[in-house]
Parts: C-alpha cells; structure tokens; sequence
C-alpha cells in the first residue's frame, strides 16, 4: 500500500540549539550566530532535526480548543460547551476587539507563523552547506522547507487576509514598522502558488525517491505542493477574494488601499475559476490517489459508512495526499492530550456524559463537543439521495432552526416516531427501539458522524443506550439532565463520534491514553474531486457534465445516486433555466452550486473546512448568525425531547457581520506596524 505522508513530531529532535530561538517582532532582522547555523548545516544529522522542526509549526486544525481547530465551533456546524464557553462563545457573539481579545488571543497565529516562515528561509538559506547527503537529498529538503512556507503564507493568509510577503529574505534590511504594509490579494496568491510550483519540480513522488525509510513518513510529496495550490487557486476564485461577487461588500472591500497606493482586493475575474479546475486535474492526473473504500461484507449501506470511516481509522491510507498525526486537546499547553492521551482527549470531550462505573472506572465523559442541529440537517436521505433542508425561516437576522423549509421529494419528516428502529450501522447487537423520523433513513455519513439523543453509543462493551431528558425517575434516563447543568455540557442532544471507532474500550484510564492514533488528513482525494466539480462550474467555459462526474465519485462512496438521478427535475447543462424545489427558486447553475457546497459540508464534516469555505463563498453573514438552538433536554419525556427549544443552552447568540470574514490584526501588532491597513470592519 502506498505510504501516505504523516508527520511525527519528536520532542526529542526540537533540541536545536541557535534554532529553537525565537523573535519579539516577526520582523526582526538581527540574524542569529552564523558560525552556529553553519556548524548545524554542515552535518547530516542536524540539519535533519532543523528539517523536522519545520514541520512542528503546523497548525493543528484538529484540535478544536486550543489549535486552529477552533473554527469549527466558530462555523454554523459544531456547537461545543464545557471548557470551550469562553473562547467559544466569544468567538460565536464577536465579543472581542482589536485590543481586548481575552482567551480569544489564543487563536492568533500571527506571530507564530511568521516565525516558521523565518524558521524555513534560514534552512533553503543553509542546507547545502550540508555536504554528507547528496544533492538530490538536499534539493529536496530545500523544496520541503519551500512549500512549507508556502503552507504557512497560506494559513496566514485564510484567517487574516493578504500579509506581509517576505520572499526569499528573512525580512527586508530596511524594515521599519512604519513602512510596513499587507501585499495585495494577488501577490500574495501568485507567491504561494509559485512557491508551490517550484517546490513541486523537485520534491518527490516518494520518499523511496530520495532514500528516506518509513520513519520520515509525513514529508512533504510532490502531491502534497499540488494539493495545496488547488485549494490555494480555489480560494482566489471565489467571492472573497475574488471581488466580493459584486455585492455590497465589493465597495467596502475594493477601497482598501495599501501604503503603497495599491488596491487590496481585486476586481472579479473568471477566468481565475480555469485556473482553479486545472490545478485540481493536476491532482487527479497524477493517479496516485483513490477514495477509501471497505470491501468487506455484503452490506452495502454499512460498507459505505466504513469506508467513509476510514478516511481517518485506516492509517495512511490511500486518500490522504499528506496529513499529520493527530494531536488532542490541549495539545499545547499540557491540556486533556497530556492528562489522557491525545486520541482519548476526543474521546473524553465528544461521548455522552454516561456517569462512572457505565463507561469508565475512573471518568465521566465530558459530552462537550457535538455538531449543530444545522449539522445533523445538512446529511442527504440514503434512498432519495436529496439533501433535505434547503434553509431556515429567520426572525430578523437569525436563523430559526425550528423552522427549516424542507425538500418536500427528500422523504424526510420533520415530526413523528419509527416505534421499532433497527440502528443500521455498528450496532447490530442493539433491540429496536424508538426512533425520531429526522433520524431515520439518513445517509452512511451520518451514523458514522453523530449519535441522536436515544440510539446505542456504538460500543459492544457497554451495550448502553444514550438517553437524556429531564426526569430523574424514568429509567430509559442514562444521562440525567441534572449533570449538564451542574458541569455546563452541551444540551443539543446529538452526540459528535466522528473521531470514535466502534467498539474502542474507554473503562479505564489507560484506554484513554493508549487510544489509537489517526491520521489528520489536511489533504484527501475528496476535496480535490470537489474543488474540480465547484471551478467547473463556475468557470467561463462551463462544464456541468465534468462537475457533476466528479460530485458523483464522493457521493457514490456514501452509497448515493447520482445527482441527476436524485434531482431529475433540474436541467443542469442550462445554467441560466431555473427551478423551484419547495418554494425554493435558484438557477441550476446556483443550484449545482448549492449542492456542491452541501456535499462539502457532509464530506468534511468536524475536520475544519466549513468555516473558510462559508467565508470565501461569503455566505456566513448570512448563515451564522443564530440563537444556540438544541433539542428540549428539559422536557418531561422522550417524546418531548425532540422539539427545537433555543433558551435552555447558557451561551449567547451566535453571530457574524463582515467584519468576522476576516481576524483583526491585534492592536499590538499595529503598535509596531503604525501603517498598516487593518482588515475591513475592525478599523
């Protein structure tokens, strides 16, 4: 099986004397000691290790509390209690500024990545003083440290705007805060991506290519600079960045000069979407690539779901295009991933608040982390393959969850009961029981993502049914109600096993921390395939056939019709037609769009992609903004629990304006940058 390329970070390597130094001011030009950074380099040794700290500046998006993560609970599909209500909440509220941030200034990544950018141009600067490896070895490891930077301009550039572009230099020898300024839009896009292509020549299909043995799995591939220039290309050609789709926001946005008398954003150009399509066949050409796939059994809705499950439970498989190994919670700062381990950290946040000795000898689980009741709407039905909600009515601003406007075609009810339910995936030890039509009959996706309050936690060695409402005498209860507002856990009544394995023993303490490791996959066919379909049809020379063959790979896996199949009545090869789908009226070129956009939010659901695909589509100010709706955790029964109640979860209400498309630059920064041009809405 091919080896996927997963970093390991040892702590044993970060050792690296001169290295290890760090700067007050990102531009700070006083270089360190030469004579130490040429002894470093002149060895094979260390001038790996300096290779392997590059790497421990990634930004961890999985890790949702105190990693970049983070924007999963600030998107509309995760809505996260316990530890996260400050940070979180705030996030959601926009109660924080330029200067008063509190537990939000954890997030800021400015200064840390300008760091790791610094860190990579001090080892291109160096590494072929390093004369015991061979040149191919050594251009490669150049071409690692390129794209590298590249990836880090690029996780500055998704949460803060176009920044600074240093180029080759460590900084500009001039440099002084007051003539500092953030590049365009288009120079910071036209950088990285030809960063990326330079690095592309010279890094490997493999490591076997260069040498390297299966304990440097996790270098950067050739795939892996392709990867990241399809989604680099993908943002340029969307609204965001690419003239605000002629919107109101365009004028706001299209005034923003810099210092030096340029125009921050750009205006619109299609032609940006051809580009956007070609980098994502690059990918696709390569063939190196395949979707996970579980072959196993003659279920076929039960091998959808697991082959959807082993995106992250099989190991290096043959869908991700490079990733990392998975860090937990509070992986920074000695949090849950220190105290239990790091896949155990997931764990403890994501099962139900089952009390101890049911799951665990020596833990409660903290039944924090868990995905909207946008979240649970967004799966399509298995048989129609219809995505079932098509919105929300709204008071005022704010989305009523209470209220969604439904695919009348999609087979999905809204009210009612299955009175004897079979629980179709990792549960076949389980009676029927009684089940909520908005539960029944969803795609594979869904029962490997999320637990509904009153089905089986999928584990054959607690065998235990996952029940809360408000009676403290009913004995369906597992959960008492009475524990989440003690604890403050989360009350929308889904449980998130997204990152569970079925069957993973938690009962004692070592089963956290000897939970299994996973993969990240920060990259994966998947996103490719949708990138493709979406620049298609978008761009000029439009291609529904080409965009809809390649939705229809990722929806196959989760055992869907194709989209022509589940919408018949759309006529998609006529972008400007339109159609009305229960009371609903777009175009079919907006509605290839929307389904598309919907695939994405099913496919990469909980692994931190909503948020920056809602912002540069710039629909979040439009979607965001709603009050914690949950299910009725407080009711007297079963029956009860499954209405929508939005006052009983203690968090405010969730908002976005435009501001929150972007991160503000902190005012501390600004104290040094006295020049430059804040984000639009934080000036």
């Amino acid at each position: 099986m091919k080896k996927r390329y997963i970093i390991v970070i040892a702590a044993a390597l970060l050792s690296l004397c001169a290295c290890e130094k760090t700067f007050d001011k990102y531009f700070d030009i006083d270089f360190q000691d030469q004579a130490n950074l040429e002894e470093i380099f002149s060895k094979k040794n260390t001038t790996e290790r300096y290779l392997v700290h590059l790497y421990s500046y990634l930004p961890h998006d999985e890790d949702t509390h105190n990693g970049t993560g983070y924007v999963i609970p600030r998107s509309d599909e995760g809505l996260f209690g316990f530890l996260g209500y400050g940070p979180f909440n705030k996030l959601r509220s926009g109660d924080y500024s330029t200067a008063a941030q509190g537990d939000v200034v954890q997030y800021n990544v400015w200064k840390t990545m300008y760091v790791a950018i610094r860190q990579c141009t001090i080892f291109m600067d160096y590494v072929d003083l390093d004369k015991e490896d061979t040149a191919l070895v050594r251009d490669a490891m150049k071409a690692e440290a390129r794209f590298l930077r590249a990836f880090y301009y690029f996780c500055l550039f998704r949460q803060y705007g176009p920044v600074i572009i240093w180029g080759d230099q460590l900084a500009p020898e001039d440099a002084q805060g007051d003539k500092l300024d953030r590049n365009t839009v288009d120079e910071n896009i036209n950088f990285i991506v030809d960063e990326l292509d330079k690095a592309a020549k010279a890094l490997p299909s493999t490591l076997t290519e260069i040498g390297a043995n299966d304990s440097w799995t996790g270098r950067a591939t050739k795939a892996a600079a392709l990867a990241l220039k399809s989604r680099v290309l993908l943002y340029a050609a969307s609204p965001l960045y690419n003239g605000q789709d002629g919107g109101t926001l365009t004028t706001i946005f299209g005034a923003k000069e810099n210092l030096y008398n340029n125009k921050i954003f750009p205006t619109y150009d299609a032609t940006k979407w051809q580009k956007a399509a070609d980098a994502a066949k690059a990918v696709i050409d390569l063939g190196a690539f395949n979707l996970v796939s579980d072959g196993d059994g003659d279920d076929a809705f039960k091998k959808a779901a697991h082959s959807y499950q082993n995106v992250f439970f099989e190991t290096w498989n043959d869908e991700t295009i490079w990733g990392w190994w998975h860090l937990g919670i509070g992986h920074n700062n000695g949090g849950f991933a220190t105290w239990i381990g790091a896949t155990g950290s997931f764990m403890y946040a994501t099962v139900p608040n089952f009390p101890a000795p049911t799951i665990t000898t020596s833990y409660e689980m903290l039944q924090a982390y868990t995905p909207s009741l946008k979240m649970v709407d967004a799966y399509p039905m298995a048989e129609t393959g219809r995505y079932p909600v098509l919105g929300y009515q709204k008071n005022g601003r704010f989305l009523d969850l209470s209220k969604p406007i439904v695919d009348d075609a999609s087979g999905y009810q809204t009210t009612g009961w299955v009175d004897s339910y079979t629980q179709p995936v990792d549960a076949d030890w389980a009676p029927a029981f009684k089940a909520h039509n908005t539960t029944v009959g969803r795609d594979a996706r869904y029962y490997s993502s999320v637990v509904p309050d009153g089905f089986y936690w999928p584990s054959d060695k607690i065998k235990k049914r996952w029940v809360s409402f408000k009676s403290t005498t009913d004995p369906m209860v597992t959960v008492p109600v009475t524990k989440f507002e003690s604890a403050a856990l989360n009350w929308v009544g889904y449980a998130c096993r997204r990152w569970y394995k079925a069957n993973t023993a938690f009962v004692t303490g070592a089963d956290f921390t000897g939970a299994q490791r996973y993969v990240y996959p920060a990259f994966r066919l998947a996103e490719i395939y949708l990138n493709y379909a979406e620049a298609c049809n978008e761009k000029p020379e439009r291609d529904a056939d080409e965009a809809i063959l390649y939705l229809d790979k990722v929806r196959a896996r989760s055992g869907l019709n194709g989209i022509r199949m589940a919408y018949p009545e759309i006529a998609f090869d006529n972008a400007s037609g339109s159609t009305t789908i229960s009371g609903v009226t777009k175009t079919n070129k907006e509605w290839l769009r929307w389904l598309i956009q919907q695939e994405r939010w099913c496919e990469f659901g909980m692994e931190a992609m909503r948020h920056y695909d809602m912002c540069r589509w710039m629909r979040a100010e439009d979607e965001y903004p709603a009050a914690p709706w949950t299910l009725n955790m407080k009711a007297e029964n079963y029956e009860d629990l499954y209405t929508r109640v939005s006052n009983i979860m203690p968090m405010d209400n969730a908002d976005f304006h435009y501001r929150d498309y972007f991160y503000p630059i902190i005012s501390t920064q600004l104290a040094e940058m006295v020049n430059f041009t804040q984000n639009p809405g934080w000036e």
